[in-house]
């Protein structure tokens, strides 16, 4: 039986220049965000709570909506 995940979200997360992609669970953008690497760059695709998908480059200045 699979177990539900207490996360709020789930993400798609892309390491910038590489082909691997992974899915994390966060409660909250800003707190996936602490769980990266801020030496790198990274693409997120997610669905936010009105329902609409996003997509946000994150370096370390922060992130930025593409």
């Amino acid at each position: 039986m699979k177990q539900k995940s207490n996360m709020r979200y789930s993400y798609k997360v892309k390491e910038q220049g590489t082909d691997k992609e992974e899915t994390m669970d966060a409660m909250s953008l800003k707190k996936l965000i602490k769980k990266l690497d801020p030496k790198k760059i990274f693409e997120i695709d997610y669905i936010n709570k009105q329902g609409s998908e996003c997509k946000k480059i994150i370096t370390n200045k922060g992130y930025k909506i593409i």
